[in-house]
This record gives C-alpha cells, structure tokens and sequence, in this order.
C-alpha cells in the first residue's frame, strides 16, 4: 500500500477522534447550560408566582383583653349564683329535717360563690389604669360584692352552727337561717349581675367598645 494512503489515513483517524472528543464534551455540558437557563429565565420571567408576605397581626388591646377577662369571670359568677338559687326551695313546717334538706347542698355552693366571686374581682381589679371611666361602677360593684361576701360569710356560720348543734332541733333552726342567709347570698349576687350588665352591656366609650370586641363577650345572656 503507498505510503500517502497511510498517511492519510492517519490523518483521518486522527481527525475523526479530534471531532469525536469536541461532541463529547460538548454534550456533557449543555444540560447543564440548559438547566442554568431555565433557572434564569424562571427567576426573571414576569408574573411569576411568589409567596406573599405573612402579615403580622395587629396586638388586641389591652383593654379588649381586659373585658374577655371580665365576661368570662362574670358567667362563672352567674353559673354559682344560679347553682344556690336552684337548691333553695325546702320545707320550712319540719325544722329538724332542713338538715337532710341543705348540708349537701348550700356548703359546697356558698365555696362554689366565695371563689367565682373572688375570680370576678380580680378580673375587674385588672382594669387598665388609663380607664378611669370605669372606676364609678367597679367601685358600685366591689361593694355589692362586699354584701354577697358578708351573707355568704353568715350563712357558712350557720351551716358550721348546725354541723356543732347538740340536738336535731337546734340543728334545724340553724340550717335554716343558714339557707335565708343564702337567700340573701343570692340577693346579692342578683344585684352584682344587674350592675355587671351596665358594666358590659350599657358602657359608653372605650369600655363599651371594649366588651363589643371582645369575643368571650359575645352571645351569653345574663338573665
């Protein structure tokens, strides 16, 4: 064979590697390039969907935390109240049975009153202090509690009266001014829920849009 066909040949061959090489590493990278230019144009097309910004919630007022605190203390309060005013009917003819009659019942709902009550206060004793509005009814409200505190007291001293009496006459007489003086418990719980209602139904200005923003506020009637 001539030498030049070898050598053209081997030119060929070499030339067809060269080639083959360039394709080859051509091909490796345009994936690659491909993937990049997607990316890039994903980013910067137009219209493109994005989160939105979370938005921060404004802080509910001071004030409007304050009235849910009051709401809820105050329908544990009626629910305590009702529970006495529920267990007040009793047979008045046969003292030496109103035993039988009350001491399931009035001790552990007079505990029931003492610490709704209690709950109650300290609800209104958070009152912001730039309300000053309010301080004529919570001072109307604290000593209509102070008279519910001072019945409920008496009546506990009966009920402890009639648990020490020697006879069950005397112990009789006792558990029923142990449940006129619930009575008067209720009475005075009465006359807090009537002042609670112009408290929270009735205010005007910042304490009365206070208690129509508050949820707790909403949807309970007090009777």
């Amino acid at each position: 064979m001539p030498r030049w066909v070898v050598a053209v040949g081997s030119v060929v061959v070499v030339s067809l590697l060269v080639v083959a090489a360039i394709w080859a590493s051509r091909a490796e990278s345009e994936p690659e390039a491909v993937a990049a230019s997607e990316g890039s144009s994903a980013a910067t097309t137009p219209g493109s969907p994005s989160t939105p910004p979370t938005p921060t919630p404004e802080p509910t007022p001071e004030i409007v935390l304050w009235a849910g605190d009051v709401c809820e203390a105050r329908d544990a309060f009626l629910a305590s109240i009702l529970d006495v005013a529920a267990n007040l009917e009793f047979d008045s003819s046969d003292p030496s049975s109103i035993g039988e009659q009350f001491q399931q019942q009035i001790p552990g709902q007079l505990d029931g009153v003492e610490a709704a009550a209690s709950d109650l206060g300290a609800a209104l004793g958070g009152v912001p202090l730039d309300y000053i509005e309010a301080a004529a009814v919570l001072s109307t409200l604290n000593d209509q509690v102070t008279v519910l505190n001072d019945a409920k007291d008496e009546a506990l001293g009966h009920v402890d009266a009639a648990r020490n009496a020697g006879n069950p006459v005397s112990a009789g007489v006792e558990w029923l001014q142990a449940a006129i003086a619930a009575k008067a418990t209720y009475d005075a719980g009465v006359a807090v829920k009537d002042s609670l209602s112009d408290l929270t139904d009735s205010a005007d200005g910042d304490i009365g849009e206070a208690f129509g923003a508050a949820p707790r506020c909403q949807g309970v009637s007090l009777g």
